[in-house]
């Protein structure tokens, strides 16, 4: 009898072990793309390249999105401030540095921001920040 139980719940064991390395495999199908883009690490194409595994890429993750945002972010910005220089080359543009004018407040700071968002988002619509990533 305890033979036939051992069995039973061994066989129910493997099952569970079997059903979540099936789920692990889909949820690292999805992630990966993602960990891929972000990830600061050399093509595995090219010599020297770092491999790591799937749980050292997860674990850093985190500081790779926050790289990746403060550059999408300074690339954008950048990419703005290079069409404005294009369009108005005799603009000084060194008071930016300093943030708003004194003048405006939080509250105007941000309607401008909200008024903007359409040109911004036509400004900024030709910029790849995926490279050549595509998603699972």
């Amino acid at each position: 009898m305890l033979k036939v139980n051992t069995k039973k719940h061994f066989d129910e064991l493997i099952k569970d072990r079997d059903s979540w390395k099936a789920n692990c495999i889909k949820l690292w199908k999805g992630v990966a793309p993602v960990l891929d883009l972000i990830s600061p690490e050399l093509p595995e194409d090219q010599p020297h390249a770092p491999k790591l595994t799937p749980v050292e890429k997860a674990q850093r993750a985190w500081d790779w999105l926050q790289q990746f945002v403060k550059d999408a972010g300074e690339f954008a910005g950048a990419h703005v401030l290079s069409m404005v220089r294009a369009h108005y080359p005799l603009v000084d543009l060194s008071p930016l540095e300093r943030g708003y004018p004194k003048e405006v407040g939080l509250q105007e700071a941000d309607d401008l921001r909200v008024g903007l968002l359409d040109l911004s988002s036509t400004v900024i619509g030709d910029i790849n920040l995926c490279g050549t990533a595509t998603p699972p």
